[in-house]
């Protein structure tokens, strides 16, 4: 480790690229057990009320994309970027983020004809395409390549919208992570751009009451008003809700609403629950103000510490009348969550940028510099492993190769708890290595 024994001012806070690189981290272990029946606690969510240290992961990325507006929208600022291209740069990246969320949720393999042909036209270019780069003395060698290279882009667009043959739009899910980030995103970004600190500061307040009072006093057809907890049919075993966000979802997202939800009708990045999301997103901007004062750095890392603490005390007394709750992103959760933002970037900011400990950050600055992309490559292999690749199972049938593979070679290893775990680690350790050549290569891939 380096220890520096006066703090050194730097124009990047490397505690923000590793705290990203944390959380893009921990996203991929926690969505990826080797069985959702056999995990630790901590790395699933709580149930319903309460949370668990995977119900950090979410809301922690969402204050990391609140803090990149601020320095993002300054860079672009100060390189003389007029207010229209910053309007259609959060549009493009609003239209992509959701668009990519969408397709994960739809993807289920690429049908067997379409791999055929075009995945053989690709590496027809491909091969052509190797001929032509090495082959220097090849007049027009250099056009040669564009042209491959452009067919190639052509064809990999084919075969992963190919993909969406035989999807069942009827029923797709349109929330998701990545919508919700999309959404969140752009509202801030527009608050952001036409507010100061005063107005963003009144803004998050004034959503969280806004969310917090409809949820509490608009009755819902049935329920009434203020119906918070989930309740479990003794007969049926069927858990039921009579909140708001469940009744607007069920209403107008009926059939895209997420299958695995604590009841049926429900999504947790739902309508309605949207709104204190993009309150943990501003959470994100006001740090960011914060972090670019002219303060001294014991000064900065002693305020995110103070509201930190703020936030989880106040989180804590809101709890009495509105349950900490992911699910709902209840503004006890949305306050208590950011204080624990602010605290742990606290603590990375004064171990990295204050203190000078920066060896062990390498692995997560490498994570979060392709952090939307890791995230969604790792999403799409995940639902390729169960729902595309096949393999004949002992009886013939064919299973999905993420099974095959945890049976014959991670149960075995241990028990279920912790076999299942050794494959999330293994896992993320494979997105790392593939990080890892993307960023010796000095590819970033931007949205």
């Amino acid at each position: 480790m380096n220890e520096l024994s006066t703090p050194k001012k730097t124009t990047r806070l490397i505690s923000l690229d590793a705290f990203r690189g944390i959380t893009i981290a921990g996203m991929i272990l926690v969505n990826n057990p080797g069985s959702w029946s056999a995990i630790y606690p901590p790395l699933g969510h709580a149930k319903w009320h309460g949370w668990t240290p995977t119900d950090f992961i979410f809301p922690f990325f969402l204050f990391i994309v609140g803090v990149a507006i601020v320095y993002a929208f300054a860079n672009r600022k100060d390189s003389g970027a007029s207010t229209l291209s910053i309007y259609l740069k959060i549009a493009k990246r609003t239209v992509l983020l959701f668009g990519i969320g969408l397709y994960l949720t739809a993807f289920k393999g690429i049908p067997q004809p379409a791999l055929q042909i075009l995945g053989s036209l690709f590496l027809i270019c491909l091969t052509l395409y190797f001929i032509a780069k090495f082959a220097t003395t090849l007049p027009r060698s250099e056009q040669y390549r564009k042209i491959l290279l452009t067919s190639m882009k052509f064809i990999a667009l084919l075969l992963a919208f190919s993909a969406l043959i035989g999807v069942d739009f009827a029923h797709l899910r349109i929330p998701g992570v990545l919508q919700r980030i999309a959404v969140t995103y752009a509202v801030a970004s527009l608050i952001a751009l036409h507010t100061n600190v005063k107005g963003q500061v009144i803004i998050s307040v004034a959503l969280l009451a806004l969310y917090w009072l409809v949820m509490k006093l608009v009755p819902v057809p049935g329920w009434g008003a203020g119906m918070l907890d989930l309740i479990v049919d003794p007969v049926t075993n069927q858990a039921q809700m009579g909140n708001l966000a469940w009744w607007l979802d069920s209403k107008l997202l009926a059939g895209h609403t997420w299958s695995g939800a604590p009841a049926a009708g429900f999504d947790p990045e739902g309508i309605l629950s949207t709104i204190p999301a993009i309150v943990t997103v501003l959470f994100g901007v006001l740090t960011a103000h914060w972090l670019k004062t002219d303060r001294h750095d014991y000064e900065k890392v002693t305020g995110l510490f103070v509201y930190g603490i703020i936030g989880l005390v106040v989180g804590i007394i809101l709890d009495i009348w509105f349950p900490i709750n992911k699910n709902l992103w209840s503004p006890s959760y949305t306050v208590f969550m950011g204080g624990m933002a602010l605290l742990f970037l606290g603590m990375c900011y004064w171990l990295i940028d204050i203190q000078g400990y920066k060896t062990w950050t390498k692995p997560f600055i490498i994570f979060g510099s392709n952090a939307i992309a890791v995230y969604s490559l790792s999403s799409l292999t995940a639902r390729a492993l169960i729902f595309w690749w096949k393999v004949p199972g002992p009886e013939g049938t064919p299973i999905a190769l993420k099974t095959y593979l945890y049976q014959h070679f991670f149960q075995p290893l241990a028990s279920p708890v912790n076999a299942s775990l050794i494959w999330a680690l293994s896992y993320v350790f494979c997105w790392y290595i593939f990080v890892w050549v993307l960023f010796k290569k000095r590819i970033f891939i931007k949205i």
